[in-house]
Formats: structure tokens, C-alpha cells, sequence
């Protein structure tokens, strides 16, 4: 074995330095964007890589370049490692300087399902004492029930009638299943207590307690930085309708290693504390426009956007209030995924603030959307806490959520 190694020693290391150049070109390439937006189209930009990126242009096509710099138009740049050679392009979009109004308080949200959603399947005991599951292998968790023998449901309670009503009849469900419409035949179950029963778990509505992002000068807003889901990496719900409340934080638990803490809050439904219309629920927040007249006390400081070439690795701050009042607190950017496997999770900060260790152990569930600002700018917002280290979380790029 020793003798094979002199004798082959220089063609082994001619392998391992190719595939470390190799790894390391993979490498570099994952920290440079494929895309970009830009507010001016400038001759050269900066992104959070060892690389110096230029205007790609020969002088055949500079009066093109000119021409494509206004807003709406594109521009292409090199990027060069070392300013020498080129290594990859960067396609960019010129568009227009955006303010918004960065907000950081919390809200109550309410949102209703387009249908009546199935969160899941289960066993049930028959009137005869025998296990029974109706819908085992007819509906799945995460189909949307439209109908039932053709009549339209508006909620859970209609369907629950409608399953009373058939008895141990078959019915025909009307089911939407990755945006798949369907007709599924299921027959009920009596259960022991003389009721009849599908055996399925159903919502039709979800609330809780989020963080309102911005609202720009003509009233539309953006808020969490994720979607509402029925579980943990299941797809958003299907949004009917929904509002956003003024709440009253109840209480909050901090986080602690291994368990996310939480804001707790009363949502004060009602017309007179209704603040806005809920449009859009998407994996990149909830949108929609503000239509209640205390809107104006929500209004934060505006400020310009930052798209994500322009965020660094450095010091920034979390906007969130508590009882009206809005603080900015210390974190550090660490990591910044121009191309992420999920939108909102582009970028990982830590806590740096003491008082925020101090009172809530770091990040908390409630306080997805928080602003983030750094250089005077908006950035992005927070979207997730890292279990097994509450001060740390993931940040969504602004640009995502406009």
C-alpha cells in the first residue's frame, strides 16, 4: 500500500486538489444570488460574498445598458473572485425606492377556511363495541370539505347536521384536495353515545396573537412573515375570510432551551376594534388592508426597504411592542441564504440585547413579523425561533413580503 502511495502520490493529489477547488467553487457559488432588485442601477453592487460584482457590458451594448436601466428594466452583472475572474452572473431587476411604515406591534388575527379543513383521521368506537373508521383511506388530513350531496358548507356545525341528518346513510363529500376538487363517498358511524360520527377531526377557523409588519402609504399591509397553518410544515390554510383585531397581551412566557416561549393575548373582536381586512394567507406572511380608524396609532417610523444584496453581517434591531409601546432590541445578523429552500427563512440573527434575554429568554412565538432595521433601512422580519436555542431565529427579506 505504501509503494502504490509514492508511486502514485502526485496523481492523488492532483484528485484531492481538484475536488477541493471543486467544493470550494460550489461553496462560493451558494453565497451569490442568482437575482437581485435594485433601487439605482449602479455600475457595481455589494453582496455578502468574497467576490466583486460589475456591470456586464461590452461597448456595443451600453447604449442598451442605458436604455435598461429604468425602472422596470434589467441589468446584468459578472461576479469576479479576486476582481480578476469571472465565476458566475447575477441577473438584476431595477425598480422603484419603496417606504413603508414599520410597525412591530401585536395583533389578534382571525382567519376562516374556504371549506370545512380536515386536521385528521381517527378511530372510533361503534354502537356494536367495534373499532370503526369511516374516512380511513377516503379523506386525508389536509382536504377541504365544500359540500355535502351537493349543498354548500359554511361551517363545522353544518356538517356535524348533515352527518345527523344521514344517519348510517352514504354521503357524498365534495372535497378539494391540492387544489383538486373531488367527489368522495363515506357512510357514518353510530358511536356509543347514540350520535353519528365520520371520524374525522375538522376546523373551519384558526385566531391567535402575530406581529404587523408594515402598512405602506396606501393602507395594505403585511404581517408574520409566514403563512397560517393547521400544524408544523403542513401547507397554508385556505383562506375564506379574515381580520385583524386589536388584542391585549395577557402574558408572556419566556423561552427556555428546548421550549419556546409565547405571547399571550385576548383578542377584543367587534367592529369598533376591527383594524384590518385579511386578503392573503401565503407562505411569505398574511396580507391585506387596513380599514379601522385606529390604523393611525398602529403607524410606525417609515422607512426605505432594503432589498437582500444590501443586508450584511453585522449588528441590526428587532422592533416589538408591549402595551403600545415599541422597543428595538440588539441582534446580530449571522447568516444570510440569498437562495433558501424556504422564503422565510433567507437569513438566521441572534439576541444580543440583555433586557430580551432578561424578560423573554430571547425569541417568542407571537413575535413572527417583528421589523428588523438595520442602516436605517427595513430588512426583513422574524419568522422562527430556533428550539434548542431560543436567543437565535430565522428572518425573512422584506422584498419577499412587498
Amino acid at each position: 500500500m505504501l509503494a502504490w502511495y509514492q508511486k502514485n502520490r502526485k496523481k492523488t493529489a492532483v484528485v484531492y486538489g481538484i475536488v477541493y477547488v471543486i467544493s470550494c467553487y460550489v461553496i462560493l457559488l451558494s453565497y451569490i444570488p442568482k437575482e437581485v432588485t435594485v433601487a439605482h442601477a449602479d455600475d457595481e453592487i455589494c453582496i455578502a460574498a468574497p467576490v466583486t460584482v460589475t456591470q456586464a457590458y461590452d461597448k456595443q451594448s451600453v447604449a442598451a445598458e442605458h436604455a435598461s436601466a429604468a425602472k422596470g428594466g434589467t441589468k446584468d452583472y459578472v461576479c469576479k473572485l479576486f476582481g480578476v475572474i469571472p465565476i458566475a452572473s447575477v441577473h438584476a431587476t431595477v425598480a422603484e425606492e419603496q417606504m413603508v411604515n414599520a410597525v412591530g406591534q401585536p395583533v389578534g388575527i382571525y382567519m376562516k377556511t374556504k371549506g370545512v379543513y380536515v386536521a385528521g383521521i381517527k378511530e372510533l368506537v361503534t354502537s356494536a363495541g367495534e373499532k370503526s373508521s369511516p374516512c380511513a383511506y377516503v379523506l386525508q388530513e389536509g382536504d377541504y370539505i365544500t359540500a355535502v350531496n351537493g349543498m354548500a358548507l359554511e361551517n363545522k356545525e353544518q356538517l356535524q347536521e348533515q352527518v345527523q341528518q344521514a344517519e348510517e346513510n352514504a354521503m357524498v363529500l365534495s372535497v378539494v384536495r391540492n387544489k383538486e376538487s373531488m367527489e368522495l363517498r363515506v357512510v357514518p358511524k353510530e358511536t356509543e353515545d347514540g350520535s353519528y360520527k365520520l371520524g374525522i377531526w375538522v376546523k373551519d377557523d384558526v385566531a391567535g396573537v402575530g406581529t404587523l409588519t408594515y402598512i405602506k402609504e396606501d393602507g395594505s399591509f403585511g404581517a408574520l412573515g409566514h403563512g397560517i397553518s393547521a400544524a408544523s410544515g403542513s401547507d397554508v390554510l385556505a383562506l375564506k375570510d379574515g381580520y385583524l383585531y386589536e388584542t391585549c397581551i395577557t402574558q408572556i412566557t419566556p423561552s427556555s432551551i428546548g421550549s419556546p416561549g409565547e405571547i399571550s393575548g385576548v383578542i377584543r373582536y367587534g367592529d369598533a376594534t376591527r383594524l384590518g381586512e385579511i386578503t392573503k394567507n401565503s407562505p411569505v406572511g398574511i396580507f391585506g388592508t387596513m380599514t379601522g380608524t385606529q390604523t393611525s396609532d398602529l403607524q410606525g417610523k417609515t422607512y426605505p426597504i432594503a432589498y437582500k444584496q444590501e443586508i450584511k453581517r453585522e449588528d441590526a434591531t428587532i422592533l416589538f411592542g408591549e402595551e403600545e409601546a415599541v422597543t428595538a432590541y440588539q441582534i446580530v445578523i449571522d447568516q444570510i441564504h440569498y437562495e433558501p429552500k424556504e422564503k422565510n427563512k433567507s437569513f438566521v440573527f441572534h439576541v444580543t440585547d440583555p433586557k430580551l434575554h432578561d424578560t423573554m429568554g430571547g425569541i417568542v412565538q407571537g413575535m413572527s413579523g417583528s421589523p428588523i432595521i438595520q442602516d436605517g433601512k427595513l430588512i426583513g422580519a422574524v419568522t422562527h425561533v430556533f428550539i434548542n436555542d431560543p436567543t437565535k431565529g430565522y428572518g425573512i427579506f422584506i422584498e419577499e413580503m412587498l
